[in-house]
């Protein structure tokens, strides 16, 4: 029986543990900007998504979503970040929707992100990890880590305090 084991040779030829990553979904929120959300946490993709509107709602929230007899909220994290109250959302081509908890032992809620764009399932190790960037005050209150993707820092959002609070 041929089994693998998690060690390979570096470049030197001396064995060493395999580098492991964790499957992260990334997410463009406008052109060459990017967030990811740990894979286990994202649960369907939706087209061209019908949304409610509500009035007086947030700037960032784009809506409600129906998705399995419940009316999900919708965020626009272009909007969001960028803060841009009279800013024109982008053209909303996708829903995301997200399962999360606001705290340990609480039940999972979900929500739903607006995509102008498809995610993709990217590898993430530890040697990736960088700063929060520093073009939004409110990567502090969404973080939970980021990481260098293609040459800019990727955060990792937490959907309990991207859904659970209030932002503005």
């Amino acid at each position: 029986m041929d089994m693998q084991l998690p060690f390979t040779p570096n470049e030197s030829g001396d064995v060493v543990a395999a580098r492991r990553g964790s499957p992260a979904r990334l997410i463009e929120y406008t052109h060459g900007r990017h967030v990811a959300l740990p894979v286990h946490t994202t649960l369907e993709l939706m087209a061209l998504p019908a949304l409610i509107e509500v009035p007086g709602a947030a700037y960032y929230a784009r809506g409600l979503l129906k998705w399995q007899g419940r009316h999900l909220p919708v965020v626009d994290l272009y909007t969001l970040l960028r803060a841009y109250p009279n800013d024109l959302p982008q053209r909303l081509r996708y829903a995301l929707i997200v399962a999360y908890q606001t705290a340990p032992r609480e039940p999972v809620r979900h929500g739903a992100l607006a995509l102008p764009a498809l995610p993709q399932t990217v590898e993430v190790t530890d040697d990736a990890q960088c700063d929060l960037p520093d073009d939004s005050d409110l990567w502090p209150l969404l973080a939970l880590s980021c990481f260098r993707y293609d040459g800019r820092a990727v955060p990792i959002l937490d959907g309990g305090r991207l859904f659970g609070s209030s932002h503005a």
